[in-house]
């Protein structure tokens, strides 16, 4: 055997002494004395959690790398440390800690789609040259940081220091620091800071955001991060195709901004399966690198569930929530994404390096920003067709820029007719009071006005019916109540198809719901227009 590894080239060697070492260690565990039973219990469960053999491995290949002999008779050891140019960019040389604590595999598994990096690297090549950061966030109530906030090492919203989205602030700061520092909540650039803009709203998803990001976010953007997989419903393709409706009207900002898809882990719903299952499609078509955290811990997970106290956080209720990680899993997933984030500035530098006077080049010269598809994913193939710019249009009962007002003259409104309604950062527009109705203008360009409005299985919710103009005939039926065991903000249409200009919407609460238990409150969010 040790003839046999002698001639082997070192990183088989190293490999073939750590399997002989296991398949030794399997054979002598059965004849180990009884007093062993808790190491061997400690050997499953840490094999269980993806850190054995992973590890050894990853201990193995540090040793060799560092202190044995090359076959050329080179002492290893005392090599130069490479540098940033030549080292390698995966994301377990940029967080080895992570690496050993989910095992290589898991990190690799949680890379769902890597695509070109073009645009974070453009981001990062910007950085260097002493650009300012602005990082932006769209997401749902895990990113606005649900349960981790009532921890005083949140922060409070000033600060957010435990939410996964400030980890990978933070890591892109220590990286390319500002000369004025930081600040959180507004963009920092004239002030010459690096800044995070956190525009989370909690039960919403991409529906939501597709048409209303631009209340909750700047414009003037480099980086957004778009946490939406837990909130968009699997299996139906509108959520696919308002996701792509978010991406492409993001991508087509004047600043080429770099989106990041994190994909937030939950097993509270009712299956494995999430809305970010339909994202990834997207993802691939418009080069968006995305990170899943199920794919990185639901393995281990389903193998030890004891876990699931320690990732996931507890409710107002006293109990786990398993719908909005704790700080444990913010952690992990904020440094997944941060160690994806430095592998891509990682490969900047190697990029740079190898072109003469890179330094001297622009970015357009040197990372080239591609037009987007002249099509959607789920359009059919038209030979002559160019998709318009999206010009979003979105008035929310959650914005400071365009809030949610009616035309008072033409609308129901007061405690017993259409008034405003909170709870904790939730807001709407609501009403209890049969045939109340409320009235909107808006202005569309591409022929679409919808809604957004609140569902549940519990909150005894009814139903309105919207039309456009005075097309009361062909007016549409929304329904607050539904059978799902979530709450979420949802999308309806109204009306497609309008000339472009200025039009009247009308929404007038029914007697009839769904509500088994007759419940009939109906609570708006926002109405839109593009």
């Amino acid at each position: 055997m040790v003839l046999l590894v002698a001639h082997l080239p070192r990183h088989i060697a190293v490999k073939v002494v750590a399997i002989s070492m296991m398949f030794i260690l399997f054979i002598m565990i059965p004849w180990m004395p009884s007093n062993q039973g808790a190491h061997e219990s400690d050997l499953w469960r840490a094999l269980g959690q993806g850190k054995g053999i992973g590890s050894l491995f990853s201990r193995l290949d540090a040793q060799a790398a560092v202190g044995f002999y090359h076959p050329s008779g080179e002492d290893v050891s005392r090599r130069p440390t490479p540098t940033a140019a030549a080292r390698g960019c995966s994301m377990c040389e940029m967080d080895p800690a992570l690496c050993e604590e989910l095992g290589k595999s898991n990190i690799e598994r949680s890379l769902v789609y890597s695509g070109t990096g073009l645009r974070l690297r453009r981001m990062a090549s910007k950085l260097k040259r002493g650009g300012r950061l602005v990082h932006a966030i769209i997401g749902g109530s895990v990113s606005t940081g649900t349960n981790i906030d009532k921890d005083p090492s949140y922060g409070g919203r000033e600060q957010q220091y435990t939410n996964f989205n400030r980890i990978i602030f933070d890591r892109l700061n220590s990286l390319f620091p500002a000369p004025n520092g930081t600040v959180i909540g507004k963009n920092g650039r004239e002030e010459g800071k690096n800044s995070m803009i956190n525009g989370a709203q909690g039960g919403t998803g991409s529906a939501y955001f597709s048409l209303c990001w631009g209340e909750h976010i700047p414009t003037d953007v480099d980086l957004v991060t778009i946490d939406s997989a837990v909130n968009d419903v699997p299996h139906e393709t509108k959520f696919m195709e308002s996701y792509e409706t978010l991406a492409r009207s993001l991508l087509e900002l004047p600043s080429h901004p770099a989106l990041l898809n994190m994909q937030v882990f939950s097993v509270g719903q009712h299956s494995m399966v999430n809305g970010g299952d339909m994202h990834i499609g997207v993802a691939s078509w418009y080069d968006i690198p995305s990170i899943s955290q199920r794919n990185a811990l639901h393995h281990t997970v389903l193998k030890n569930a004891s876990l699931v106290p320690e990732l996931f956080s507890i409710g107002h209720d006293g109990k786990i929530d398993l719908r909005h990680i704790g700080i444990k899993g913010h952690n992990i997933l904020g440094r997944l994404g941060a160690a994806y984030v430095e592998s891509q500035v990682c490969e900047m530098e190697k990029y740079e390096a190898s072109i003469p006077n890179a330094a001297e080049m622009t970015l357009d010269q040197l990372y080239p920003v591609e037009p987007l598809p002249r099509m959607q994913l789920n359009h059919g193939y038209e030979e002559d067709f160019v998709l318009p710019p999206i010009r979003p249009q979105c008035f929310s009962t959650n914005s400071v820029k365009h809030p949610l007002v009616p035309i008072a003259a033409r609308s129901d409104l007061g405690s017993e007719a259409w008034h405003p309604w909170a709870w904790q950062n939730k807001k709407y527009l609501i009403t209890n009071t049969t045939g109340t109705k409320v009235q909107f203008q808006l202005e569309t360009g591409s022929g679409h006005i919808g809604i957004q409005y609140q569902r549940s299985p519990t909150y005894g919710l009814g139903s309105v019916k919207c039309w456009v103009d005075g097309s009361e005939h062909q007016a549409v039926k929304v329904h607050g109540y539904w059978e799902r065991p979530h709450h979420l903000s949802q999308p309806a249409t109204v009306k497609d198809g309008l000339k472009p200009g200025k039009h009247l919407l009308t929404c007038q609460l029914l007697d009839e719901t769904q509500d088994p238990n007759g419940g009939k409150e109906f609570r708006l969010i926002a109405v839109t227009a593009a």
